[in-house]
């Protein structure tokens, strides 16, 4: 007779960007052990492909193609599995930068600080818009950029990566899609610099998986507030 199959449980979240509800299960062994290859490969192209891969089997929900979310969905996604998978607390160590604190004396021990992965949240700016005003005319729709396009910190072309980003230039009568990378590129060269610096500005304000958390130095006693911001921040 062959071995039972052991039931796995699911979990339901809302996904940041368009606040549809998902389901969802934590990763297997397999899933984990594919995860950990990758990043013991230290190759970017690797631990992108893992990380889509693993989300992507343990989403239940149907139609949905992970690769297209943006990266803030994404790694908040991979947040709400892990936590689900290990434990939803991460033990994360911090000291003075360059082994000083605030007052000038020399102090080097590591803090050990535990947060609670379920706290971290994608965090949303009042002044953020997909949709800017170019002028009397023009209305430029942005989109977000996707874990591919952001190359988990890899260098970029940084304007290739904005003209990848336009949705599309609509004005009162019509809509205009970009032909190609190249079309998008030349659309962003007309700009000017005031424009420009609209465009700059989706994103600068982008939603950020973001956290801010205070911990007390166990030698000295200084507090510090740091900001985790991204995937690496959290591990």
């Amino acid at each position: 007779m062959a071995l039972p199959k052991i039931s796995t449980p699911t979990f339901t979240t809302i996904i940041p960007s368009n606040k549809k509800e998902i389901t969802y299960r934590p990763f297997l062994v397999k899933e984990e052990k594919n995860l950990l290859i990758a990043m013991e490969s230290k190759e970017q192209s690797d631990m992108q492909r893992a990380m889509i891969d693993m989300i992507s089997s343990c989403i239940l929900t149907e139609g949905m193609d992970i690769a297209k979310l943006p990266s803030f969905d994404l790694e908040y996604l991979f947040l709400k599995v892990r936590s689900k998978s290990i434990s939803e607390k991460v033990t994360l160590s911090y000291k003075h930068k360059d082994g000083i604190n605030y007052r000038g004396e020399p102090c080097d021990a590591v803090t050990d600080v535990e947060i609670n992965l379920d706290d971290i949240d994608v965090k949303f700016s009042d002044k953020h818009s997909a949709i800017i005003k170019l002028d009397d005319k023009l209305t430029l729709k942005m989109k977000y950029p996707t874990i591919a396009d952001l190359k988990l910190g890899e260098d970029i072309n940084e304007f290739d990566m904005v003209a990848r980003c336009i949705e599309n230039v609509y004005d009162n009568e019509e809509i205009y899609e970009p032909d190609d990378l190249d079309d998008a590129k030349a659309f962003l060269g007309s700009l000017s610099n005031q424009q420009f610096a609209k465009v700059a500005e989706f994103f600068s304000t982008m939603p950020t998986l973001s956290h801010n958390m205070t911990y007390t130095c166990k030698k000295c006693g200084q507090v510090d507030t740091i900001e985790l911001k991204g995937i690496a921040d959290f591990f």
